[in-house]
């Protein structure tokens, strides 16, 4: 599924974690500290992060302002994973650049789907990428697939009426009832 790294300095509530995203599917890196995730983030960007706010050396809020504010993780899912249960602890850490925030003690399921959906907001940006397979490329956001010097436009208003079969629909056409025996 996707690559998550969870920052937490709790070695049983990383574990906990990790197991359970690992059972979903999920690739999963673990960081103790501040540091240690800079370091895991900077040597490849996962799919999503949780993140605790109480950090030894570093407050998860101070990291994910950071983030949001650097060009190469801004769009990165980040799903706060705290203690800290307050309503301001929960503005602060979604005005800070969180995506999601969830309180401890919290349930496994609750967090699986909480990660879905935020990975599910994510998945539009992955459909503007161009796809390659097999020579082939198809590039969503310009409608075109390409092979080679050969290109094929994906809109159906630039066919031109000649090439379709008699009787097909043409662009900008209004739909025609269809009469059947029978029914009155």
């Amino acid at each position: 599924m996707g690559r998550i790294l969870v920052v937490e300095d709790e070695p049983a509530i990383a574990e906990l974690i990790a197991m359970n995203l690992r059972h979903a599917g999920h690739e999963v890196v673990l960081a103790g500290d501040a540091v240690a995730a800079q370091a895991a983030l900077d040597a490849e960007l996962p799919d999503l992060v949780l993140l605790d706010w109480m950090l030894p050396d570093q407050s998860g809020l101070t990291l994910a302002r950071r983030w949001r504010g650097a060009a190469r993780t801004k769009a990165m899912p980040i799903i706060m994973l705290t203690a800290r249960a307050e309503e301001p602890d929960k503005i602060a850490g979604l005005d800070a650049g969180a995506d999601d925030y969830l309180t401890k003690p919290f349930s496994t399921n609750e967090l699986q789907a909480r990660i879905r959906a935020v990975l599910r907001r994510k998945s539009p940006e992955a459909l503007d990428a161009a796809i390659e397979i097999a020579g082939l490329r198809l590039d969503p956001a310009t409608h075109r697939v390409t092979r080679g010097e050969l290109r094929a436009q994906a809109r159906a208003d630039r066919i031109p009426p000649a090439a379709l079969p008699d009787g097909a629909p043409r662009a900008g056409a209004q739909p025609q009832p269809v009469a059947r025996p029978g029914l009155g």
